[in-house]
């Protein structure tokens, strides 16, 4: 039988490839990605982990393990965003009505992008239109040398948390990489409307 790391991993491959196809990955790998991509994917970002944190806090109880003080994103990216004179956007409270359970796939997806966050960070360098504005910035650095240990950490905590319900984890996952397409496509809207072609 599979555990929920494999299960998580193996089941939402399509919609994770297709998350970071639309995060500009491609943009990424070439060293093209401009100064209003990097922009967009900050102000992305800052909408999914607000409103996640934002939901995680209600259920203090339940995620006193995950230590949420020590993994929250938002103080990096409201960093990163300043830097750039970019004012915070709207957020969506997209978990709002999930329950912990559920949470914890959206918590899977947000811990994996630190994961994925130190190959982004390695690209932006080879951006040229990118790299004047990677001073000081943050968010992309993660956890840094403590990466590795914090995912095996979140991972015991899923393995926990998740018993007698990992169809709910998996499935909320799931919907939690899509949300990912909702917010990128609120924030270009309001990009767009804000800057005008």
């Amino acid at each position: 039988m599979n555990t929920i790391a494999e299960r998580l991993r193996e089941e939402t491959r399509p919609i994770h490839e297709q998350t970071e196809h639309l995060l500009y990955a491609d943009a990424l790998r070439t060293g093209t990605l401009s100064a209003d991509q990097y922009r967009h994917l900050l102000l992305t970002h800052f909408g999914y982990h607000r409103s996640l944190e934002s939901a995680i806090d209600q259920h203090p109880d339940f995620f006193a393990d995950y230590e949420p003080d020590t993994r929250r994103k938002t103080p990096w990216l409201a960093a990163d965003l300043a830097q750039l004179h970019l004012s915070q956007p709207f957020t969506d409270d997209v978990f709002t009505a999930w329950s912990p359970t559920e949470l914890l796939g959206a918590a899977y997806v947000g811990e994996g992008s630190m994961l994925g966050g130190k190959t982004v960070w390695h690209y932006l360098q080879q951006c040229s239109a990118v790299v004047p504005l990677l001073k000081n910035a943050r968010f992309y650095q993660g956890y840094g040398s403590e990466t590795g240990q914090r995912w095996r950490a979140f991972g015991a905590f899923l393995t926990q948390k998740a018993a007698g319900r990992p169809d709910v984890v998996v499935d909320a996952a799931q919907r939690a990489f899509l949300i990912y397409h909702k917010l990128f496509k609120a924030v270009q809207l309001i990009l767009t409307e804000t800057n005008p072609v």
